[in-house]
């Protein structure tokens, strides 16, 4: 008798070592090897490792690297686990994209929000870098916070990453990188991507609150409808926030406060950025920002084609304080200049109208743009704008000048034109000779559609290579 009842409890007991046993398996087995340390990531070589992680919230705090190219069609449009949400937590580890791409990430929904390859990512030890994405899609008809990376960024940073042909529709707080960055950094990013939503839209990332942005581009199309607002080619809103060294090279339609580089720019700081490409509005639309709300703007330059129905400027749609209050911050624009085309009620060639605010040592090209007025900055012929001494008389900072500071900001191209800023220059001198010939298109044919340290080598490099090379830096 006791035989017969020995051998079922010892099976039971058998069962049982095996399932308290089984938590004992290392904790990144579904993963390509590591430990999840920022000495031993953990590796990602499969679309099934990828998806493991948004499966996995206890790992959101770990680090990983990708090793390989990654497709993840076979999840369409709502099978992919995404990394980071609002009912697990936000991811506070670090992602290296190690420069390979993910291809055809979908994510699509009618009302959630938080959407991206990464729904949150918060901390200041977080950091998602190098990676390359290919054929994003994100949609959400009522969503907010949606971005082909990240959803909603918060005092984490992203850098060196890259949208390539992505596309973003939503209804607030939209961006083809990310939707919204509180306190965040954003470096070295580009965007290639169709973006669509009813505020707070951009290029790159919908809303900008504190934190920096620098050393970014983004191309393509930015839009919402008629009524819609904050709409921007790189920004939708940048909040007390610092913008530097950054372009935006994309078609932008809205309804209030559209610009070619900032919808609206409230108290926050933008330098060294440049903005091309169209932009259309109904009120507070300009070629760089709509509205400057108590923002300051240095350094700056727009060539974009303007047309709304009132408040319009070759750079700014308006100039105004960052309140109606009795006492108030006044918006300042310095050293800038517009040169393209505006069409609208209450335009200006450089602003289209001022409110207690400020213009200093700025132009617009009385001929290119059409306006014989502006509500700011002096009105120039081309010849004059064309010239470097309209400019050091005004006290801009020069390559290879002294008198006006030592920064090189600016240069002129060697065949004449308008100004350009000095870190375009680097941006397309490929073999770092000071110039800008065949030699530098050699290098970019050879780099053409590769992924290295700068990212994914395509049209947007094309585009700004062929620019400076048309302004006549040769």
């Amino acid at each position: 008798m006791l035989a017969r009842l020995a051998a079922p409890v010892l099976i039971r007991a058998f069962c049982l070592g095996i399932v308290i046993g089984m938590p004992a398996l290392p904790a990144g087995a579904q993963y390509g090897g590591g430990a999840g340390t920022a000495e031993n990531p953990y590796l990602i070589h499969t679309a099934a490792h990828l998806d493991a992680i948004g499966a996995t919230p206890d790992d959101w705090d770990k680090h990983f690297k990708l090793t390989a190219d990654i497709d993840l069609a076979a999840y369409g449009s709502s099978g992919f686990h995404i990394i980071g949400a609002s009912e697990d937590g936000p991811f506070t580890g670090v992602f290296d994209g190690g420069h390979k791409t993910i291809s055809n990430f979908r994510c699509e929904s009618d009302f959630n929000g938080d959407l991206g390859l990464f729904g949150r990512v918060e901390g200041p030890e977080c950091r998602i870098e190098n990676v390359i994405l290919l054929d994003p899609n994100v949609a959400s008809k009522a969503g907010r916070y949606l971005g082909a990376l990240v959803g909603s960024l918060r005092e984490a940073t992203v850098s060196n990453c890259h949208v390539r042909a992505g596309d973003v529709r939503g209804w607030s707080f939209v961006g083809g990188l990310v939707g919204r960055s509180d306190g965040g950094t954003i470096a070295g990013c580009t965007v290639s991507a169709t973006v669509h939503g009813w505020s707070r839209v951009g290029g790159l990332v919908g809303q900008c609150y504190f934190g920096m942005i620098e050393r970014c581009r983004a191309d393509g199309a930015v839009s919402g409808d008629w009524s819609s607002y904050w709409v921007g080619g790189l920004i939708g809103e940048c909040r007390n926030a610092t913008v530097r060294d950054c372009r935006a090279a994309c078609a932008v339609q809205g309804g209030f406060s559209v610009g070619g580089l900032v919808g609206e720019n409230l108290t926050g700081e933008i330098d060294g950025c440049c903005a091309v490409g169209v932009v259309r509005g109904d009120t507070n639309a300009g070629g760089l920002v709509g509205l400057n709300s108590g923002g300051t703007i240095r350094d700056c330059y727009a060539r974009a084609d303007v047309k709304a129905s009132i408040c319009v400027g070759g750079l700014a749609g308006c100039n105004g304080p960052d309140c109606h209050c009795a006492v108030y911050k006044p918006g300042v624009i310095a050293r800038c200049y517009a040169v393209g085309p505006v069409q609208g009620e209450t335009s200006g060639g450089l602003v289209g109208m001022n409110d207690r605010s400020r213009t200093e040592s700025s132009f617009w090209d009385i001929e290119t743009t059409g306006c014989i007025q502006s509500a700011g900055g002096d009105g120039r012929s081309t010849s004059q704008m064309s010239v470097s001494a309209t400019y050091l008389a005004a006290g801009w900072d020069f390559v290879a000048e002294k008198a006006n500071g030592t920064q090189d900001l600016w240069y002129m191209p060697a065949a004449g034109g308008y100004p350009r800023l000095a870190w375009e220059l680097a941006a397309a001198d490929f073999n770092v000779d000071g110039r800008v010939d065949f030699r530098d298109y050699s290098r970019l044919a050879a780099q053409w559609r590769q992924a290295g340290t700068a990212g994914f080598v395509g049209f947007s490099d094309l585009m700004c290579f062929a620019d400076l090379w048309l302004a006549g830096r040769r």
